[in-house]
């Protein structure tokens, strides 16, 4: 029978997969964080990867306690909401490492342009020019509907305001040092929602 408990065991476990396989149990993280200290990239991209992961640990934190009991939710929750918090999780997951595996060679967690880059502007990329930060804000908007208290919503949303912040960065980084992307930016117009923004 799905219930609450059961659902929140189920997101959980899902993110931690997503943390050990994506992000090689937080290993890439420390590298790429290292990389954009060395590399171009910009100050605030690197600000923006630190907000990221340090809220990101948080988040994942309180839910493991949740879990476990050893902390309360303080808002009502109920099962639909719990159930669509877990899809958009799931979702969200997917999403990224699709996005990832379609990048290929060109992924990197830092803003960064690599040697022979090219812009990839099929599948995902189509429609969005970062439909990682979109996934990625997905999942934690999940994240927040199944474990929803007043000490993830903080985190929460300072990880989705530090993705619009990241969209908004790249683009500039990308439109100064990757020939072809303001066309690309022309023909796709959004970063993140498409018909949105």
């Amino acid at each position: 029978m799905i219930n609450i408990t059961s659902l929140r065991w189920v997101t959980l476990a899902s993110v931690l997969f997503w943390l050990v396989v994506y992000w090689q149990g937080g290993r890439k993280v420390i590298t790429d964080i290292k990389e954009a200290v060395r590399s171009r990239t910009t100050r605030l991209d690197m600000a923006l990867l630190i907000v990221i992961t340090v809220c990101s640990l948080m988040t994942i934190s309180i839910a493991f306690l949740v879990s476990l009991g050893l902390l309360r939710i303080a808002f009502p929750q109920n099962l639909a909401v719990t159930l669509i918090g877990t899809l958009l999780t799931v979702s969200g997951i997917i999403g990224m490492f699709y996005c990832r595996q379609y990048l290929g060679r060109f992924w990197t967690a830092e803003t960064s342009v690599t040697k022979n880059h090219r812009i990839i502007d099929t599948g995902p990329y189509h429609f969005v020019r970062h439909p990682i930060y979109t996934s990625a804000i997905l999942m934690y908007i999940g994240l927040g509907l199944v474990f929803p208290s007043p000490w993830t919503v903080p985190f929460i949303v300072a990880i989705i305001a530090a993705y619009v912040l990241k969209a908004k960065d790249e683009d500039i980084f990308l439109e100064k040092n990757l020939s072809g992307y303001q066309e690309y930016k022309s023909h796709v117009r959004y970063r993140l929602v498409p018909g949105l923004w």
